[in-house]
């Protein structure tokens, strides 16, 4: 199938640039993150090749990176389509999550010191904002850079890389979560508990607040999801 991403897909030549093939995966992945590559979308790879400006080397490649990130499924045939949301991905991905974060918070909350308080106060200021005008895209953006203030703190450098992955790949599922008003007030109503664990630099309560987080948003999102079977029908 040819021609479904259509042109009001914002995809546009990437010019001669280091590691093409990442740059193919960061614009393929953004797209499907924010939408504009639905679930199920045929990823045509020379449809692509002549959208981006590139080869269709890179984008097998860029496809094969998506591919090991659970956000696209690559056929026996190469053909690559946008990988569908399911309760079993997405409990999957935020119980790896939960204890990873919970890792990350524990470690790092005992190790932040001023400059990160203040990052994280900076950045809660913002997440209120943000939610009051439910501005999903920068809501996302700066939860990330609110916690992995404290994360950071730990110097854990691998587990942090980790602990980013897996959160860029739940980034769909988190914009369900987010799909109503309510939601927007509970989520951005947790953040105070864990900015005061970590100026207590206590990391047992950080962790504690970051799995009750998780473990809130897979309350309210997992039942309303289609499994695995009923996506295959």
């Amino acid at each position: 199938m040819e021609g479904n991403l259509g042109h009001d897909v914002p995809l546009y030549p990437l010019g001669k640039r280091q590691s093409i093939e990442q740059r193919v995966a960061q614009s393929l992945r953004e797209l499907i993150v924010s939408g504009h590559l639905k679930e199920g979308t045929p990823l045509v790879q020379r449809e692509l090749a002549a959208r981006l400006g590139v080869s269709q080397t890179p984008i097998r490649a860029g496809l094969s990176q998506l591919e090991r990130e659970g956000f696209v499924v690559l056929g026996p045939t190469g053909r690559a389509v946008v990988n569908r949301l399911t309760r079993e991905d997405f409990e999957e991905i935020y119980a790896l999550r939960y204890g990873l974060e919970g890792l990350a918070a524990r470690a790092g909350a005992p190790a932040v010191g001023p400059d990160e308080l203040d990052e994280m106060r900076e950045h809660l200021a913002l997440l209120r904002s943000a939610a009051r005008d439910q501005d999903v895209d920068a809501y996302l953006g700066l939860r990330w850079h609110f916690y992995s203030a404290c994360y950071r703190a730990s110097g854990r450098q691998r587990l942090l890389a980790e602990v980013e992955r897996l959160y860029d790949r739940s980034e769909r599922y988190n914009r369900i979560v987010l799909s109503t008003p309510r939601r927007f007030r509970e989520s951005v109503g947790r953040y105070a508990a864990f900015l005061a664990a970590c100026k207590a630099r206590d990391g047992a309560a950080a962790e504690r607040t970051v799995q009750e987080s998780l473990s809130w948003a897979v309350e309210r999102v997992a039942g309303d999801l289609p499994s695995e079977s009923e996506t295959e029908e």
